[in-house]
């Protein structure tokens, strides 16, 4: 159980380092060859793509969103991994008034490699619940 707890971590560490803005802790959950897809938003793809979406989830979102998931399914295999779970994102917008709510919804489907003694995330597909075209135009790639 020791594995599919610590996959679970290295998740819960890339959706607190996104919400941070934390580009430094983000890449760290990742390999270098690392790609993150999520429909309307594209493909970002290794370190620098990492840190590019960091910086863009920073500045759309300033800093008022929550990445929450839950229903976490770990599938261990030697060095590699497979986690499925849901995703509830939260935002707000003090400034118009706007409380926490929920910004949309969807799942995540993530391949990790075993790196020495940590997990690391190699690809992650996000799929959106919601209309693609209800989206954010900030985020569309």
């Amino acid at each position: 159980m020791t594995d599919q707890l610590d996959v679970i971590e290295t998740h819960s560490r890339y959706c607190q380092a996104l919400d941070g803005g934390d580009a430094d802790s983000l890449v760290a959950v990742f390999t270098e060859d690392a790609s993150w897809t999520c429909g309307p938003m594209g493909t970002y793809r290794n370190h620098d793509g990492i840190r590019a979406l960091c910086k863009l989830t920073a500045e759309v979102s300033g800093g008022a969103v929550l990445h929450t998931t839950s229903n976490h399914v770990v599938d261990v295999d030697g060095d590699t991994a497979r986690l499925r779970c849901y995703l509830t994102g939260i935002s707000w917008d003090q400034a118009a008034g706007v409380g926490p709510h929920v910004g949309g919804a969807g799942r995540y489907d993530v391949s990790l490699i075993r790196q020495g003694d940590t997990w690391k995330i190699r690809k992650m597909d996000i799929y959106l619940f919601d209309d693609p075209q209800a989206m954010d135009d900030r985020y569309k790639a």
